[in-house]
């Protein structure tokens, strides 16, 4: 401590002082709200521009989806014709003239009365010995095909109507001899044919009976002759389509032999 003395003080030369000056007072705040600044270009930093591509059309996108399209059915069609191309053909069964039995099917050729027919299925060849006039024939349950000659007949000199009027006569006459018992003939249809290049004619009717069920009858008649006619009869009891298609098969397939 610096000792008091009596006498004024005077001024150290090595003593600070310091002044305290008068400050103004802080200026009020501002109230809240937006501030408006000065714009200047050096504000915002320039964007980078960029060109816009062209939109495409409807039309490009049709064609992106045709080719793809194309090459897709393109692709699908070289499988197929690749995977048939190791497999062999089917082999495609031979044709036959109209009512003709398959190739390579048996049948009966009859040199009396000039004359062959097939075998269907479930028909078997009669024996020898048949009585007079037949010279060949077929048997199976409830149906029988036989083959006979008749001479002193128009032969190859008949008329188609000629040939029919007598395959309706010839077939009534037979139907009866191979169904005894007493029937009536009902639903006739005759009509006219080329068996083998020649004119022919076939005759059909429903043979009713009072104590049995019908039967069907069809003939063809075939000229083999300057006098003679050539027949083929079936008689079919009881009636019935799946072997009534079975005697068609018969007398569609008659050729000259």
């Amino acid at each position: 401590m610096t000792p008091q003395q009596p006498w004024p003080q005077q001024p150290d030369p090595n003593r600070t002082v310091r002044h305290r000056w008068p400050q103004p007072p802080p200026p009020p705040p501002e109230p809240p709200g937006t501030r408006r600044l000065e714009y200047t270009p050096d504000m915002f930093p320039d964007v980078q521009q960029y060109e816009a591509k062209p939109s495409r059309s409807a039309w490009w996108w049709v064609v992106l989806v045709g080719g793809l399209a194309v090459v897709v059915a393109a692709a699908a069609v070289a499988v197929i014709l690749w995977s048939r191309g190791g497999q062999p053909e089917p082999r495609k069964p031979r044709s036959t003239s109209s009512g003709a039995a398959a190739h390579g099917a048996a049948r009966v050729t009859d040199p009396a009365a000039h004359l062959s027919y097939p075998v269907p299925a479930g028909w078997t060849k009669a024996g020898d010995g048949l009585a007079q006039p037949y010279s060949s024939g077929l048997k199976r349950d409830g149906g029988i095909v036989m083959a006979f000659t008749q001479p002193g007949a128009p032969g190859a000199q008949a008329s188609i109507e000629q040939l029919q009027a007598q395959a309706r006569v010839v077939a009534e006459q037979q139907a009866h001899s191979l169904l005894p018992g007493t029937s009536t003939v009902q639903g006739v249809e005759t009509k006219a044919l080329q068996v083998g290049g020649r004119a022919a004619a076939t005759a059909s009717f429903t043979l009713a009976f009072q104590r049995q069920d019908p039967a069907y009858v069809r003939v063809v008649a075939v000229p083999t002759g300057d006098n003679t006619i050539s027949y083929v009869i079936a008689a079919l009891s009881p009636d019935g389509d799946v072997t009534r298609r079975a005697v068609d098969q018969i007398m569609d397939g008659v050729r000259p032999a």
